[in-house]
């Protein structure tokens, strides 16, 4: 009928109705070690989980957590991406928190994981607000948090994030507000935290297996055998081997934005033991 949308709704429709069946068939997960990758945009956690995913022991979501289940504020959807603290009263949340729910959210995470492994991971930058939450709600909660130069990871949150409303992307300072607040917001809530660790985007660089090894060691698994350290990863649709990238990054920052990222988050980098530029 001319005019209407029968077509693409009934598809939808059923497209719905199919996930609501596969999630009612899923079983929730039990006695799991959860671990959970968290830390700023731009920092490593993509790589990091892509490492870990090759334990034998560890089942890996193939992609963000939050973007599959509909649980979660997702950043791109409110025209935010890579930016969660301009919001963070959406994104934040504690043990007192009622919602979401955490069983939908097991189940939705269950369809994309190996359920025969004993450690299940899942890695969302903006899940650093949520913390507090996801241990509260899920058993055996491990937290690994990961840092990276400031310098770095704010050029790579203006250069890589697409806002709609804006021409030429987040302007550095916001940049910069981003990975000093959700490393503070990470630091707060870690105080609340049974099972935390950091590491940093370079020690993971410059050492991985041995860094992967004080992982594996924190979450209580044996360490990675024979781990072929020139072996190239496809990550962010680059295929190569795992090294440093942050000079690249900080050479195309201008003076006037490294004076801008001191300006907001100078004491942030000089307490991780970063060289302020």
């Amino acid at each position: 009928m001319k005019g209407t949308r029968f077509k693409p709704i009934i598809r939808e429709c059923l497209g719905q109705l199919n996930r609501e069946i596969r999630i009612a068939l899923t079983p929730v997960p039990k006695d799991k070690t959860w671990v959970f990758l968290v830390g700023c945009y731009n920092s490593g956690t993509t790589l990091l989980a892509e490492l870990l995913g090759q334990h034998p022991s560890i089942s890996a979501l193939p992609t963000e957590g939050h973007f599959i289940t509909d649980q979660f504020v997702k950043d791109y959807d409110i025209g935010l991406p890579r930016m969660w603290v301009d919001r963070e009263d959406l994104f934040r949340l504690t043990e007192t928190d009622k919602e979401p729910d955490p069983v939908r959210v097991k189940k939705e995470w269950a369809m994309r994981l190996d359920l025969r492994k004993p450690v299940l991971l899942e890695k969302s930058p903006p899940n650093s607000a949520k913390t507090r939450w996801l241990q509260e709600n899920f058993e055996n909660a491990r937290f690994i948090g990961i840092m990276r130069n400031g310098y770095a990871v704010s050029e790579g949150i203006s250069r890589k994030a697409d806002p709609q409303h804006l021409i030429n992307s987040w302007p550095i300072e916001k940049s910069a507000y981003q990975w000093k607040r959700s490393n503070e917001v990470l630091q707060q809530d870690a105080e609340h935290l049974e099972h935390f660790m950091w590491i940093k985007y370079e020690d993971l660089a410059a050492d991985t297996a041995g860094t992967l090894n004080k992982i594996t060691d924190f979450i209580g698994l044996p360490g990675f055998e024979n781990f072929e350290n020139d072996r190239s990863w496809s990550i962010h649709e680059r295929d190569e081997q795992v090294r440093n990238m942050n000079q690249e990054s900080i050479d195309r920052l201008s003076p006037e934005q490294i004076e801008q990222i001191n300006q907001i988050a100078g004491e942030m980098i000089d307490s991780f033991g970063y060289i302020r530029l």
